[in-house]
């Protein structure tokens, strides 16, 4: 079938599932079209089925909880998709970057692509001068059929009623452009612009730093020693420093129960700015240091030994700050802040790890890049599955005596049923506002739920309809 008839009818299916709807059911049946479309274009390589499945995947995801997050997982979840359907050898920032490419500009870059290869071209054929002469009398007779007949309209009153019985409402000029946005996009997937230069570019990058001969570590013996000293010297005062700075946190963990809430609080956010300072001074000093030939330095034991243990004091600074976050939500609850906390320490984690492997096995900042981009696309995958904002009512209000119901009240509509629920339960507990507050959320949730057609349907509609 022919690209642009295909192109057309996927339209016309976009139009149907997204025109003036919300996101639900209607992004997993579209998710199914783009990979069966893109499936059956892609011949002469295969599709990566991984990232096609992953991309349905986080379409499930939004089915189940149709959250802001999930449906910007989604979306980064099909730029790597379309990506990764070009050339599945490129690393996952690139493949975003080509998806995204793909999305804005690709027939234009195809157009002109094509342009300047016609131009090469000695013999360029042109447009038949029979149709070029029939375009140009239909776009002019058009706008003086359309002159002539308002003329003749008011002129002749029997003209005049046949004119106002023809209807035009049905035609929608934003759905018209809704729909055209539709086949521009389509098209864009279906002829894609392959990036060659940025792909070949990509592919060509090593992980692993060259190995120099012995005839360039010889030459640059004194140059090397001076490194490997001053190194030496910057990785043992910084280790001793962090070694003085857990100490005091050790005797600053066992010394917590005179605090306030707020002052601990002060302390957990302290821990971790703490922690992102000397983090990205770890990195930044690892990069430094062992960008070059003095990983091949035969006396470089003691660097390298001093670097480990900056990294190993890290993952023990890590600790601490997780187990004073997770203390802290254990008096005070869940937030969305105190997760991120937990998220940055976890992507710290992984950081720290790929600095090890990358001083140890003489790995290159390439390798960084995309190992650690490929661990946050990763997470970020994984994490759009946990409706977070009933995850953090359900832990609140079970594990709290006195949760901050207000802050629960904010979240999304998705734990309008549980605050409702626990206002049921609680109704003496509580001060009239709140509970006025969370029935207000409640019916209005309810309401938009009732105004949902199919398109719209999330498994909110599915285990109501079971349940009656």
């Amino acid at each position: 079938m022919n690209i642009h008839i295909k192109s057309v009818l996927s339209a016309l299916a976009f139009s149907l599932l997204f025109y003036s709807k919300s996101f639900g059911l209607n992004l997993f049946l579209i998710s199914i079209v783009v990979v069966v479309l893109l499936s059956t274009i892609r011949k002469e390589r295969s599709i990566s089925w991984g990232c096609a499945l992953t991309y349905i995947a986080t379409a499930i995801f939004v089915f189940l909880n149709p959250s802001g997050f999930s449906i910007f997982v989604h979306f980064m979840a099909f730029m790597v998709f379309v990506g990764k359907s070009i050339s599945q050898k490129t690393s996952v920032y690139i493949s975003w970057f080509i998806g995204c490419i793909n999305m804005l500009i690709a027939s234009l870059a195809n157009h002109i692509q094509n342009q300047e290869k016609e131009s090469e071209k000695k013999e360029q054929k042109d447009i038949s001068p029979k149709l070029f002469n029939r375009l140009k009398g239909a776009l002019v007779a058009i706008p003086i059929l359309i002159i002539f007949g308002m003329l003749y309209r008011n002129a002749n009153p029997v003209f005049e009623n046949l004119i106002e019985q023809i209807d035009f409402d049905f035609i929608s000029v934003p759905w018209l452009f809704f729909t055209l946005l539709g086949f521009v996009i389509f098209l864009n997937l279906l002829r894609p612009y392959a990036a060659k230069e940025l792909v070949d570019f990509d592919l060509a990058q090593e992980n692993e730093l060259e190995k120099p001969t012995e005839l360039v570590l010889i030459g640059e013996k004194k140059k090397l020693e001076g490194e490997h000293t001053l190194g030496s010297i910057v990785f043992l005062a910084l280790n001793l420093l962090l070694l003085f700075f857990l100490s005091t946190d050790v005797v600053y963990l066992y010394q917590k129960t005179d605090l306030t809430n707020s002052e601990f609080s002060q302390s957990v956010h302290q821990g971790v700015y703490a922690l992102m300072f000397s983090i990205v001074c770890a990195i930044v000093l690892i990069l430094y240091f062992f960008r070059g030939n003095l990983n091949f330095f035969d006396r470089n034991k003691r660097i390298k030994l001093l670097a480990y243990l900056w990294i190993g004091l890290n993952v023990i600074l890590v600790a601490f700050t997780c187990f004073k976050n997770y203390t802290y939500v254990e008096a005070l609850g869940l937030t969305y802040k105190r997760i991120g906390v937990f998220v940055y320490l976890l992507l710290t984690l992984t950081g720290l790890v790929t600095a090890y492997i990358k001083v140890a096995q003489v790995k290159n900042f390439i390798y960084l890049l995309r190992t650690n981009i490929a661990t946050v696309f990763t997470f970020l995958m994984i994490s759009g599955a946990v409706p977070w904002d009933k995850t953090i009512t359900h832990f609140n209000l079970k594990t709290l005596e006195n949760p901050d119901l207000n802050y629960l009240i904010d979240l999304g509509e998705s734990n309008s049923e549980q605050l409702f629920n626990y206002t049921q339960a609680n109704k003496d507990k509580m001060e009239i506002d709140t509970i006025e507050s969370i029935s207000d959320k409640y019916t209005g949730f309810l309401d938009q739920q009732s105004k949902k057609t199919w398109q719209e349907y999330t498994s909110y509609q599915l285990t109501k309809t079971k349940t009656k």
